[in-house]
């Protein structure tokens, strides 16, 4: 979709171009009246003085000492003087007429008309009586010089109305983008937001967008809250369990208690232990307020050494390689869940080591290794299907690398599992763009 800024400045761009064309249009007509108005009031002086010089003698009607611009042939300057049957002609008009409808004594008309080679003409037709005779007179005048002005002023001021036309669209585009200015500052935040660097976006903003900002606040708070219930939640239950788990351990270790029933109540409730403790610990480990980033050479060396406390009776030997502390990529809860129960798996199969390469630069690259027995090639694609487990025997519940999965979708990335060169067992390597 077109953005905000784009599509306004283009409505406005618009509506300014045909606002000054119509402008254009207007202004161009306008002066072109008034030049015509002008030739108009000129002819109407010609046709007082034709009038003003018609005479009557013994050989009929004529006109006393007309002016020398009516007497050049093809002047431009052209009138026609009838009288009954009678008619008189300008001597420029040499073999060409000029028109004259019927008109009304005291009444006028004015028209266009071609004239001699082709003139542009605009002629006044008026009718009048005098000494008992009607008169009918028609005064034409070349418009083609009018015209060639008109011309030129309409190129000066179409010149003008362009350059006019360039500043103002400039001057518009800058006032958008210094109107939407605060829009950008907003989405500086939101970026701000998502680096865990703020936790609520500024309510100093423009009247239009205020509402917005102020249910996106309400919307992290309520996110906020929510988490926390979730954790705090987790942690309940995990602590809730804690005290069935004693009394199952304190029945166990009842004398009178068969071996057989002993060992069938103990090792589950072990697992249970293991299992609640482990997640209390990462629990602890993730908790923070939402939108932090997650940051490899921080958090991966303290997870590993999360796990190496788990595995402390395995004497596991966990390996990392990747970048120093302070660059951060994706959210912090995402990756400490992808790259803890990457971890996890490995520390589970591996025999004695397991290693970490981490790398970033158009994206988060992550490889995770062990020496464990490794996967054959036709169970692999089941590896991230909920619930898979590829040995009964081992602890968990066949979510963990799902869960990864599903991380890896979310993130639009890629996951491949494969055999480790150097170590033999499982290789999981993660893209995420």
């Amino acid at each position: 979709m077109t953005s905000l800024k784009t599509r306004l400045a283009l409505g406005l761009s618009l509506a300014l171009l045909l606002l000054l064309g119509l402008q254009y249009w207007l202004v161009s007509g306008a002066i072109r009246d008034t030049a015509e108005d002008y030739v108009a009031s000129r002819l109407r002086h010609d046709t007082e003085s034709l009038l003003a010089a018609l005479t009557w003698g013994p050989a009929g009607p004529a006109l006393s000492h007309p002016d020398a611009i009516y007497q050049r042939p093809y002047s431009g300057h052209y009138y026609r003087v009838r009288i009954g049957d009678q008619s008189l002609r300008s001597r420029s008009l040499w073999d060409a007429d000029l028109p004259m409808p019927a008109v009304a004594v005291g009444k006028v008309r004015r028209l266009n008309a071609e004239g001699p080679q082709q003139q542009p003409l605009l002629v006044r037709v008026a009718a009048f009586r005098k000494q008992g005779h009607t008169v009918r007179i028609a005064v034409a005048e070349d418009l083609s010089p009018l015209r060639s002005d008109l011309r030129a002023f309409q190129w000066r001021y179409g010149l003008v109305s362009v350059a006019v036309a360039a500043a103002l669209l400039v001057l518009q585009w800058l006032l958008v983008a210094m109107g939407l200015r605060p829009l950008k500052r907003v989405r500086a935040e939101i970026a701000a937001l998502e680096r865990g660097e703020r936790d609520k976006l500024s309510g100093d903003v423009p009247g239009e967008i205020r509402p917005l900002v102020a249910e996106l606040n309400h919307l992290l708070a309520v996110l906020d809250e929510r988490l926390e219930r979730s954790r705090n939640a987790l942690g309940n239950l995990a602590h809730a369990l804690k005290t069935p788990l004693t009394r199952l351990f304190q029945a166990a270790e009842e004398p009178h208690l068969e071996p057989a029933r002993r060992d069938r109540l103990l090792e589950p409730a072990r697992q249970i232990q293991a299992r609640i403790d482990r997640e209390l610990k990462r629990a602890r480990l993730a908790a923070g307020p939402p939108g932090q980033r997650f940051d490899p050479g921080r958090e991966i060396p303290a997870l590993i050494r999360v796990l190496e406390r788990i595995h402390a009776d395995r004497a596991l030997t966990i390996h990392y390689h990747g970048p120093e502390p302070g660059t951060a990529f994706g959210d912090r809860e995402d990756l400490l869940e992808l790259v803890g129960n990457l971890l996890d798996n490995a520390c589970k199969w591996a025999a004695s080591e397991v290693r970490v390469c981490a790398a970033l630069g158009d994206g988060l690259r992550l490889t995770v290794e062990d020496d464990g027995p490794g996967v054959s090639a036709e169970r692999r694609q089941a590896l991230t299907h909920r619930g898979t487990r590829l040995d009964e025997s081992a602890e968990g519940h066949g979510l963990g690398l799902a869960i990864v999965g599903d991380i890896v979708a979310s993130y639009s990335g890629r996951i491949t599992f494969g055999v480790s060169e150097d170590l033999g067992g499982l290789a999981v390597a993660i893209a995420l763009p």
